[in-house]
């Protein structure tokens, strides 16, 4: 009888398939945040026919929302120290929050919305999407005017007070630094929501047959568990940042009237234009970071009050 080989494996036999998987999974992390950057800043090489890396992007739809609010405020607080205020009113900072905002994803989110409904307001709202290159209709023009306007109005309208702080009994006392005052709060929260409303508008309704591929894929990627596990970050933050004492009610409320309005608007824009496109997911996103900032004016008074 043939005796078999009971020999122990290799070790570099054993570690390849660990050494793989870690491999897989930093490749999988590079084409994730490559996607997102394609999908969302104006420098990203822009390849609506790339499929790769959609599937692992939505994370980092939210880690690109941080970056950008800390970019906002980081500038708004620049701005604010170098030019100050003019009759009491900060024109300046606001100002070149939104010009940053229009270079680096304006020409994705706010010419989404113009875009948006320069199609839904004609004859043909299933037809394909506008080029950059294709000139705007007067509604189109006029909806590109009233959001970088309206941004640029509800940034100016926050108040620059001595905020309420929280007490030493209270855990937020110690984050010092990372309670950032009221007025920088909306900066740092509004693109976290705008990129959140993407991926929510990309889960809910049909995508058009004739959105670019990675449009498909990103909508094919994200389901209501995963909208809901990526929305732990801006509640937690919003809730954080916006509620006194130890009530963390207003700031899960005005989270949710965030999702409603953007989740209205977007089924509306889907149904009319027959499914959800790139330039729709655009506006979603545009509609998420104005609703946020209106609504934290709104609630100004019951938070800081």
């Amino acid at each position: 009888m043939s005796q078999t080989s009971t020999q122990p494996p290799d070790s570099h036999t054993a570690r390849r398939p660990a050494q793989a998987a870690s491999t897989e999974g930093q490749f999988g992390l590079r084409a994730g945040a490559g996607a997102a950057a394609r999908f969302l800043l104006a420098f990203g090489r822009a390849d609506d026919r790339s499929t790769r890396g959609c599937s692992a992007a939505p994370p980092w739809f939210i880690i690109f929302g941080i970056l950008t609010g800390l970019a906002w405020a980081g500038l708004f607080k620049g701005t604010w120290r170098l030019f100050g205020e003019i009759g009491s009113i900060r024109v300046i900072p606001p100002l070149a929050v939104v010009l940053l905002e229009c270079l680096l994803t304006g020409p994705y989110l706010a010419l989404g919305l113009a875009r948006t409904i320069h199609l839904l307001t004609s004859s043909r709202p299933r037809s394909p999407a506008l080029d950059l290159a294709d000139p705007l209709s007067p509604v189109g023009t006029l909806i590109l005017c009233l959001t970088v306007l309206a941004s640029w109005v509800l940034i100016v309208s926050i108040p620059a007070i001595s905020p309420w702080w929280p007490s030493y009994d209270d855990w937020r006392y110690h984050l010092r630094r990372f309670y950032a005052a009221p007025v920088y709060r909306p900066l740092l929260l509004a693109p976290l929501w705008g990129r959140w409303t993407i991926l929510m508008a990309a889960t809910i309704g049909r995508t058009l047959p004739t959105a670019d591929r990675a449009t498909q894929a990103l909508c094919s990627a994200m389901r209501p568990g995963k909208l809901l596990y990526l929305a732990i970050v801006p509640l937690s933050l919003t809730s954080i940042y916006m509620s006194r004492e130890r009530n963390y009610v207003t700031g899960i409320i005005v989270g949710l009237l965030v999702f409603v309005i953007t989740y209205l608007v977007s089924v509306v824009m889907a149904r009319r234009g027959g499914g959800q496109t790139r330039q729709s997911l655009y506006a979603a996103g545009q509609i998420g970071q104005l609703a946020f900032l209106g609504l934290y004016r709104l609630f100004w008074p019951l938070i800081h009050g």
